[in-house]
């Protein structure tokens, strides 16, 4: 083995940028080739205020996008609560006019389906108290981990307390079952939902990206703040209008 010189001068690179370098042959006509069949630049709906995405949106609570990704994971399976993880929509600049399948993507780019669990509604309660992580470590302190469809959920931050959780407007049954759509993410994760677990899954549909293009085909993105997650004594989260 070559005896290393600790006194010599250290090793230098240089780095060439290529000024003036043509493209490679087609290579931009292959790109949009390829994102034709893949139909990533098909517009799915068009919106008429832009919605917001940034970090301390998905995470401060009620949200329009979070809204519209839990609506579309109850649609596919017309299960009785949809439910996104805030931890698994990746922040971006907001949608603006058209909404291409390439943004929605953008959001969530997972190849994972739309799972459906089955669980109790003593479990339910447990899930919905998990939304605000009291006893998991995970992310920022103040970070609100969940977005809801066709439930609704008030959460006392001072009390770390669940003062009302309703799905469809009725209070839980503890001993009734209820079936949530969910990221197959957090059936096999701990992270932000440990009350979920692989028991629980009982069906699956497409890839969750798949399933927001085919909702917003049908029923457009035009999600609005409908009072599904109440945080009383927290700072206030950032605006979503």
């Amino acid at each position: 083995m070559a005896e290393i010189d600790l006194d010599s001068e250290p090793p230098t690179a240089t780095l060439h940028e290529p000024d003036g370098a043509d493209p490679a042959p087609g290579l931009a006509d292959a790109l949009a080739e390829r994102m034709a069949a893949a139909d990533l630049d098909e517009t799915v709906d068009t919106v008429d205020r832009p919605i917001k995405r940034s970090g301390d949106v998905v995470h401060g609570g009620e949200c329009r996008v979070g809204n519209f990704v839990a609506d579309a994971f109850r649609w596919v399976h017309d299960a009785d609560v949809g439910l996104s993880n805030a931890g698994g929509l990746r922040q971006g600049d907001p949608w603006t006019g058209d909404v291409t399948k390439a943004d929605l993507i953008s959001l969530i780019p997972f190849e994972e389906p739309v799972a459906l669990a089955s669980v109790t509604g003593a479990e339910l309660s447990d899930v919905f108290r998990e939304m605000a992580a009291p006893d998991v470590d995970f992310g920022e302190d103040d970070w609100w981990h969940g977005h809801v469809s066709n439930a609704r959920v008030v959460w006392d931050d001072d009390a770390e307390l669940v003062l009302e959780a309703t799905v469809g407007g009725e209070p839980i049954d503890p001993d009734a079952r209820y079936t949530v759509a969910v990221s197959e993410y957090l059936l096999h994760s701990e992270h932000e939902y440990p009350t979920l677990g692989q028991r629980h899954r009982v069906d699956e549909a497409d890839i969750q990206y798949e399933v927001l293009a085919a909702y917003a085909r049908e029923h457009g993105i035009a999600p609005e703040i409908e009072g599904r997650i109440e945080i009383r004594n927290r700072a206030p989260a950032a605006d979503d209008d």
